[in-house]
């Protein structure tokens, strides 16, 4: 197969880098005027700094502009509710009467950020969701069961709207009407993909057995599309849900703004290729300093994101809280442009002993003991991070089936290889498969619970 004909826009997937710079930088300038003219938030940001979009006349001005993040974004909606009566006025660049779809954060770790998109923006959505989408391989016709939240969130609506748009059969099934109906569905309707978040992904395989008399493997997915959390580029969590689904798994960011990315066929996972660098600014600072880094080939920062031709909130040097680490060395698999990795998360990144360590990648350690853990866990705070008094508390699901000397011997083998791994030695408490709460939305790694509560029951 020719390298076009697994891209959606060859023209532009294939631009080169130095062109695709000066696209930004045009687009760049429109951009910032249309932000300064039309929102009070950006106008007022800009004025502080001394740097009105005339005087922006190189990338290095441009950096002189203070990143944003939630935190900035809700209190700007909180002052657009005191100031105009709804959460838009100080953000939002185009008219509300424009506004084809509110979309939104999950609200995890706060209030909801809300996102505006008008008409322009859903067909610049769609673009940059057919790359995604052609790129793994789906065709107009075929049969998607959609298990994300079809909520507000980001990856809901958004993703049915333009899956249609791209002439697939959506199955809007939903995370929130349970592994159930979307297993029962998916033996109904005979999908050839799966769109849900990896843990979700993961759940299934075990409900499976239990709902519908028979592994996943049975659905005859072919293809498993996973966002909103880490994990498809975690070796041990690929492999589980590869061989059990017996499907090709693909990871995917990007939804209700212009960040997209997807991974490629390679059976390595090679992170996910930046498919909207003409309609988005790629920058990484420093997590702890806040000091920009240059896009070298493997550095690892915070991404800092800027949207251009935007319409509804456009979105200026957005500091989203994911760590990356970006490649610009080809990838094997022969399509071209800047690759990344997601780390983590800069607010749930933990530091142990001067040894800083993500969530995610204990996870991955925890899985890499499957079948005998089942690879469900959750990491013990007594006081928000990111520093840990020693030891770091984890608490781990074992399989029923193993005896207490195994138990014992699985909690020592999982304390050694996570100091050999991550530099960190915790303390593991075992608990019987099923007892941790599961989640058909983003898994939940991290939970708040005093020295004192340690032996209690983790299920909630």
């Amino acid at each position: 197969m020719k390298l076009d004909d697994t891209l959606w826009n060859p023209q532009m997937e294939t631009l080169p880098r130095q062109a695709l710079r000066e696209l930004q930088w045009q687009k760049l300038q429109g951009q910032l005027a249309y932000n300064y003219a039309r929102s009070p938030f950006y106008r007022r940001k800009l004025d502080e700094v001394g740097l009105p979009p005339e005087k922006i006349r190189s990338w290095e001005e441009f950096r002189q502009i203070p990143p944003m993040d939630k935190h900035e974004q809700r209190r700007a909606q909180e002052e657009s509710l005191e100031r105009f009566g709804h959460p838009y006025g100080m953000l939002a660049c185009a008219p509300i009467e424009s506004f084809v779809l509110l979309s939104c954060t999950s609200g995890t770790t706060g209030a909801p950020t809300l996102y505006t998109l008008t008409m322009k923006d859903m067909q610049v959505l769609y673009e940059l969701q057919a790359r995604k989408f052609r790129r793994v391989g789906l065709e107009p016709g075929d049969r998607v069961l959609h298990a994300f939240s079809l909520s507000m969130f980001t990856a809901g609506i958004p993703w049915v709207v333009t899956l249609q748009q791209y002439g697939a059969c959506v199955v809007p099934v939903g995370a929130e009407a349970g592994s159930r109906r979307v297993l029962e569905f998916g033996q109904f309707v005979k999908p050839r993909a799966l769109t849900c978040t990896p843990s979700f992904a993961e759940h299934l395989i075990e409900k499976a057995p239990e709902i519908i008399g028979q592994p996943i493997r049975e659905l005859g997915i072919e293809l498993v599309i996973c966002a909103g959390e880490p994990g498809v580029g975690l070796p041990e969590i690929r492999r589980r849900i590869e061989e059990a689904y017996g499907a090709r798994l693909y990871d995917a960011i990007g939804a209700a703004h212009t960040f997209h990315g997807i991974s490629c066929v390679m059976p390595e996972y090679q992170g996910m290729h930046f498919l909207s660098e003409d309609f988005c600014v790629l920058e990484l600072r420093d997590p702890e300093t806040g000091e920009f880094l240059e896009l070298e080939d493997g550095v690892t920062g915070e991404m800092v994101f800027t949207e251009l031709d935007w319409e509804g909130t456009p979105l200026l040097r957005y500091a989203i809280g994911d760590i990356l680490q970006v490649f610009l060395s080809p990838c094997r698999c022969g399509r071209p442009g800047l690759r990344f990795k997601i780390l983590g998360r800069s607010d749930d990144m933990l530091i142990v002993k001067g040894v800083n360590v993500y969530p995610a990648a204990i996870r991955n350690v925890v899985v890499s003991f499957h079948p005998r853990a089942t690879g469900e866990m959750r990491i013990l705070l007594s006081e928000r991070g990111p520093r840990v008094t020693p030891p770091l508390r984890l608490v781990v699901e074992h399989a029923t089936s193993l005896g207490a000397e195994e138990v014992v011997g699985l909690r020592t083998s999982l304390e050694e290889l996570m100091h050999e791994r991550l530099k960190v030695r915790p303390s593991v408490e075992m608990v019987p498969a099923g007892t941790l709460q599961r989640t058909t939305h983003k898994a939940k790694l991290i939970e708040m619970r005093p020295e004192r509560d340690a032996a209690a029951s983790p299920a909630s």
